[in-house]
């Protein structure tokens, strides 16, 4: 009878067994490996292949040869020797080492086998900043329920999920750095382990520096409720021989030398990035004028052509009112988001309004008036990390305001906002209510959560696109193979992509040890020394290497160039400062000359039927597909400028291009294509002879 009633005991509502919230939480984030059947590709809408495959490229190339330069592609200029376009050094090089360290067993063109093995260490990083998170909320609250519905509910964001298996050194490697930090913030409030919080906070530094969007609140809040409790200490009316005590308190205060050891260590890993691209460089620029220091210095808002340039946005009255969206964003599950209007909507982010604001600073508030409550009952610890979590996003966004505003996916970095709001709700549930609801909480959260990772999958590619993709893949490894060691290859522009949002697609499929190649996508002329071009226009030429390709075709740069310039393209359509020839789907535009890499041209096609636009366009009646030559156009060895874009794929009734200088237009022509293509009227009746009389 006793062990029955026992038996019943365990499973009366109320009994939490402490294995079970754990188990619930593995549960949950393995349903984040569940969907998503595109995760050996790169193309998913939104800001996946951009980023995904020029991080790629980043870890590919680091290497000792490379002095540990972290770039995605490099030429050789007219004196034999290497030059590297775009480093990317202000980044720690922790995250593209962990990158490098998981793709390193496969083959150089099996690229599913790396992007999976990619997207593979994202997710297990994801899942483990998840788990710190709940380790560490469960110490703040007492209660693992709590923690485990809490964790649940802020990794349940739409940008959160979307970006936990995109390929980067800042989404999950970064998700798991603070969350990494802020644990050893937690053992040290709750146990003084000052030695663990140092250790862990700079292996986060190692990963990225939204670190500090985590320590400098931590370290402010803390220094303010030591120095608050040296005042309660001291005589009620304030002496100047306070001061000494005062100075005393930051002198021996641990939070003073976290913060200092945390500045020298994050310039220790900047100074040991600069005198590796220093020396990777040649030495050709002195420090200050380094590609990466540049970069950091407009990055962190003391660059002036940079302040104006985006002077409308980062004024602070547009600025942190944006800010405050952002956060309400990131504080609703996906599965439950009112604010959104579809995935849609969500997949490239739009300034929410109102609504949006309002609900980020009441959260903000509610935030930080509980932390106060907490901390005047005595508890300054849990207070001072409730309040780092609430505001770590809006620090991180005070230190580098351009770069927040200018790239969508910092908005994931606001979630310790609702980690802190649903942390300290919870708290006062329990609080005011006697019945144990936790745990019903908590399987709520599960199954929001796993709601929400299956609509994210939802968002991923179709059957179609993932064969197309792979289609390219097998056609990069194949013109990999057609290439010796130390060759060159010209690639025109970003237009190789496989979309218009990968243009650095190209750039992670041609990454390896032997292959260099110049790009007209950093508006470099190509040296005579290139050996091949690749283009998505199939030309029957002699120079052609590839014909059995359909997306990606390579050509010998000197039989094309030959080729090019005896060619007959016919009559062209239209003429003025460029003629443009209309053949075989595509547009070609030729000029003796052309002054930059940077000039504008209209294209406009006009559809035979309105209804094969875009509903934003049918109102205007064409298709814009506007473009600058550095994107879509080469550069002859003769100096012969030639673009090449292609038709779409509806019946056209005329074609409007031009070139613009400014806001003015050089030259403007229209072909008209109806009468080309107009079905032939049919032939007139046969005259009406009445029948002869009988």
């Amino acid at each position: 009878m006793a062990a029955r009633r026992n038996a019943r005991r365990r499973f009366r509502l109320g009994y939490r067994p402490a294995a079970l919230p754990p188990v619930l939480l593995l549960l949950a984030l393995s349903t984040v490996f569940l969907f998503g059947g595109d995760r050996a590709y790169f193309y998913r809408d939104g800001i996946h292949d951009w980023n995904s495959s020029r991080v790629l490229g980043f870890a590919e190339n680091l290497s000792f040869r490379h002095n540990l330069l972290i770039f995605d592609h490099l030429y050789r200029d007219a004196d034999g020797d290497l030059q590297y376009p775009s480093p990317y050094n202000r980044f720690p090089v922790g995250g593209y080492a962990l990158i490098k360290l998981a793709i390193s067993p496969f083959e150089d063109t099996d690229y599913r086998a790396k992007i999976y093995a990619g997207r593979m260490l994202m997710l297990l990083l994801f899942c483990g900043g998840a788990i710190l998170a709940y380790h560490a909320l469960a110490r703040i609250a007492g209660s693992r329920w709590d923690a485990l519905t809490a964790t649940l509910l802020a990794f349940s964001s739409y940008y959160v999920l979307y970006h936990a298996d995109k390929i980067s050194n800042e989404a999950a490697v970064e998700v798991f750095a603070v969350m990494l930090a802020f644990h050893g913030m937690v053992v040290f409030i709750q146990e003084g382990r000052f030695r663990q919080l140092l250790v862990k906070s700079g292996l986060a530094l190692l990963l990225g520096w939204h670190v500090y969007g985590f320590l400098l609140p931590f370290i402010v809040f803390g220094l303010a409720a030591e120095l608050f409790k040296t005042r309660r200490t001291l005589s009620a009316p304030f002496k100047i021989r306070d001061l000494k005590q005062y100075a005393s308190t930051l002198l021996r205060s641990r939070y003073v030398l976290l913060g200092i050891a945390a500045l020298l260590f994050g310039i220790g890993i900047l100074a040991f990035n600069f005198s590796n691209e220093y020396f990777a460089l040649n030495g050709e620029f002195a420090l200050w004028e380094l590609p990466s220091v540049r970069s950091a210095v407009k990055r962190v808002r003391l660059n002036e052509a940079y302040n104006i340039r985006y002077s409308h946005v980062l004024e602070p009255q547009i600025f942190w009112p944006r800010q405050f969206g952002r956060a309400a964003e990131v504080m609703l599950p996906f599965a439950v988001n009112v604010l959104r209007a579809g995935a849609e909507a969500t997949a490239n982010y739009r300034y929410l309004g109102y609504p949006a604001i309002v609900m980020g600073t009441l959260t903000l508030l509610f935030c930080l008036a509980g932390s106060a409550v907490i901390g005047v009952r005595r508890r300054p610890g849990t207070a001072t990390l409730l309040a780092t979590l609430a505001v770590s996003g809006f620090c991180y966004a005070a230190m580098v305001p351009h770069y927040v505003m200018t790239h969508n996916f910092e908005i994931l970095f606001y979630f310790g906002l609702p980690l802190a709001a649903y942390t300290l709700a919870l708290l006062w549930l329990r609080r005011m209510s006697r019945m144990r609801l936790a745990p019903f909480f908590a399987v709520a959260a599960l199954m929001v959560f796993a709601a929400s990772a299956s609509q994210i999958a939802g968002l991923g590619q179709s059957r179609a696109e993932l064969s197309v993709e792979s289609e390219w893949m097998t056609e990069y490894g194949a013109i990999r193979d057609l290439v010796d060691a130390d060759e060159i290859i010209y690639v025109p522009a970003s237009y190789l992509s496989i979309s218009e949002d990968a243009p650095y697609a190209w750039a992670y499929y041609l990454t390896g040890e032997n292959i260099i190649f110049n790009d007209g996508y950093s508006r470099r002329e190509p040296e005579q020394a290139v050996d091949y071009l690749l283009m998505r226009a199939r030309e029957d030429s002699p120079a052609l290497l590839t014909p059995e390709h359909r997306h990606i075709f390579m050509y010998d740069w000197e039989l094309y160039n030959e080729w090019r310039r005896t060619a007959n393209l016919g009559r062209a359509v239209i003429a003025g400062k460029w003629r443009v020839y209309l053949r075989d789907g595509h547009l070609t535009y030729l000029s003796p000359e052309c002054a930059n890499r940077d000039e504008l041209f209209l294209l406009h096609f006009i559809p035979q039927d309105i209804a094969d636009l875009s509903g934003g366009r049918q109102e205007y009646g064409y298709d814009n597909a506007d473009f600058e030559f550095r994107r879509y156009g080469i550069t002859l060895s003769d100096g012969t400028c030639l673009a090449e874009r292609l038709l779409p794929e509806y019946d056209i009734a005329a074609i409007r291009t031009g070139q613009y200088s400014g806001d003015d237009i050089i030259w403007k022509g229209e072909h008209r294509l109806l009468s080309a293509v107009a079905p032939t009227p049919p032939p007139p009746p046969p005259p009406f002879f009445p029948p002869p009389p009988p």
